[in-house]
């Protein structure tokens, strides 16, 4: 049988993501840069010879993946309400400081100190996405469970629909740390997945396996005026 290879992909750089705001279900345009990402990222797969694209609904989603397709003109995206962004209910629009610092130091741990993210997902996102829920005065956040079955339930659209060949998917960053999982039990990646990283799993005989981050198209050197970048 022959390999299905998906390339999992974070959308291009958003408004939100420069101002550090948390994002979630709520929507930002893409930024100069982002577009230039999404630009890059259709160059990417212009030699890929991809077979279908599945897309997060949501218009930073929509707007890269069409992006990713540029060479690809034939395939319809399907948008999938289960690739979403983890819904983060009244902390979305807030400042990322103004949820993570009190978080990570809720567990001993510091907010933006390298590898301490790594410690506080030890045994995975699912007791971070719970503690949200549980901070959320709203009561609008997702916990572990509900965005865990989303997930599944994407796979299991996904890989129903095509066994084989390359395929788009294209997500969100706290998504992946949950996405990838569910595709290659035990698979970890770390904090930071960059705008337009690409990673790729591959199914081979029931056998799931995951690539290297190619960042290349998050275009690092790329300057947006008028713009502070992260």
């Amino acid at each position: 049988m022959s390999a299905l290879r998906l390339h999992l992909v974070r959308h291009g750089e958003t408004l939100f993501n420069v101002r550090h705001q948390l994002q979630g279900w709520c929507d930002a345009p893409l930024t100069p840069r982002g577009l230039k990402q999404v630009e890059a990222l259709g160059e990417h797969f212009r030699d890929v010879p991809l077979v279908a694209a599945f897309s997060s609904d949501l218009t930073r989603t929509r707007a890269t993946t069409l992006g990713g397709l540029a060479a690809h003109p034939s395939i319809e995206p399907v948008w999938l309400r289960e690739l979403r962004e983890w819904n983060f209910g009244g902390w979305e629009g807030q400042s990322n400081p103004s949820l993570w610092e009190p978080l990570f130091a809720s567990r001993g741990y510091r907010y933006g100190e390298e590898g301490h993210w790594a410690l506080l997902t030890a045994n995975g996102p699912e007791e971070v996405i719970d503690l949200i829920a549980a901070s959320d005065v709203s009561g609008l956040a997702e916990t572990a469970a509900q965005v865990t079955e989303r997930m599944r339930a994407a796979v299991r659209i996904i890989t129903t629909a095509v066994d084989s060949g390359d395929v788009l998917v294209v997500t969100h960053g706290s998504a992946l740390q949950t996405l990838i999982p569910a595709f290659v039990p035990g698979a970890r990646i770390e904090a930071g997945y960059p705008n337009c990283g690409v990673t790729t799993v591959t199914i081979s005989d029931g056998v799931a396996s995951l690539g290297r981050l190619d960042a290349s198209c998050s275009l690092p050197e790329y300057v947006t005026s008028g713009f502070v970048l992260p």
